[in-house]
């Protein structure tokens, strides 16, 4: 009855649409066509089909370039990453739930002197968790949450970090994120979430940070909550163009504020290729991609240098204390990584 009711209000809402188009010549044919778009196979499982899949991949990649009396000059360096993703997967009846966590951490260290400290290239903290409610078309009712932050403090450079200077923190920023909507499921390979309401918080628990106000926070406050609508499109394809263990994913999130600046998108944008060489070593390569337009960065030259608000006469700005104002702004934050190291499944 329930599935009866669903596709009449569709077939209607569909013929109200063509009637606005100007396109009044139905038939039986037509509205047969448009339906088989919509409907798919009876997809609920039995009481008796409680399916749970779980799954975890690990990386560990490992650099170092050490000179010595080299000519052609160059300095020692050593980076280490790592990569850790796991899903659970359950569902039983109409009733599904996805889980991801996504924990990505790497450090290097560049020079000479063994004093010289490691500073982190990569530190991210991911969960999603999306529930779904199945139903008798290619759509399902969903609900979304994911949050996202670091481990530990963040700095540009070593007098940063000898300063203790840092411009993040664990849970400074975090980024909440929970969503209603529907989800597409017509292709294994390809899902689509989107939601008309979505509810997007930024955490500054940081007291030294959140009194400057950062990553869009106002000064002196802990959190900033918007309203909006947001959309998830991922990609999956494992053995990519035939190649055996040649495995690709994408994952696009764009968010847009309801009430502020709507046609400023928040954009995350991640890639990762991976290819298996041998039992336990693998390639990979992974991208990752940020647009906030709340979230202000310092501004650099490419020699490393800070850039400052000048005035008319080419001097920069300085605050109460006198220090010269460095300029901020809305950026795109972009980082690749390409890794040759161990690789785990199970």
């Amino acid at each position: 009855m329930e599935k009866t009711l669903l596709l009449n209000f569709k077939i209607i809402l569909y013929l109200l649409l063509l009637s606005l188009l100007g396109k009044s010549n139905l038939n039986a044919q037509d509205i047969q066509e448009w339906q088989n778009k919509i409907i798919v196979e009876e997809k609920i499982n039995s009481e008796d089909s409680i399916k749970w899949e779980k799954g975890t991949l690990i990386n560990l990649g490992f650099n170092r370039v050490g000179l010595y009396n080299w000519s052609a000059g160059g300095q020692n360096s050593m980076s280490i990453q790592s990569f850790i993703n796991s899903f659970l997967k359950y569902s039983y009846k109409s009733t599904t739930w996805e889980n991801q966590l996504t924990i990505s951490f790497g450090i290097l260290r560049s020079g000479y002197s063994n004093d010289i400290p490691w500073l982190k290239n990569d530190d991210r903290i991911e969960l999603t968790s999306k529930f779904g409610k199945k139903t008798s078309t290619k759509w399902d009712y969903s609900a979304l949450f994911n949050f996202r932050t670091q481990f530990t403090y963040g700095y540009n450079s070593v007098e940063e970090l000898n300063e203790k200077n840092y411009f993040s923190s664990f849970l400074s920023p975090a980024f909440p994120l929970l969503a209603f909507g529907l989800n597409y499921n017509g292709n294994e390979n390809l899902a689509c979430f989107v939601s008309p309401a979505t509810f997007k918080s930024t955490i500054v628990l940081d007291d030294s940070l959140s009194s400057i106000g950062v990553f869009g926070v106002n000064p002196g406050e802990n959190i900033r909550i918007e309203a909006g609508g947001y959309m998830n499109l991922s990609y999956t394809k494992n053995d990519l163009f035939q190649i055996k263990d040649f495995n690709f994913k994408t994952n696009l999130t764009l968010f847009s504020n309801y009430i502020e600046n709507p046609l400023n998108i928040d954009v995350t944008w991640e890639t990762l290729s991976s290819i298996k060489l041998r039992k336990l070593f693998s390639l990979t390569f992974s991208t990752y991609l940020i647009y906030d337009d709340d979230i202000k960065l310092a501004r650099y030259n490419k020699d490393g240098s800070a850039i400052y608000i000048l005035d008319d006469n080419g001097n920069p700005f300085t605050d109460e204390e006198g220090n010269p104002i460095q300029k901020k702004g809305a950026m795109t934050q972009f980082k690749e990584a390409l890794s040759l190291g161990l690789m785990f499944k199970f």
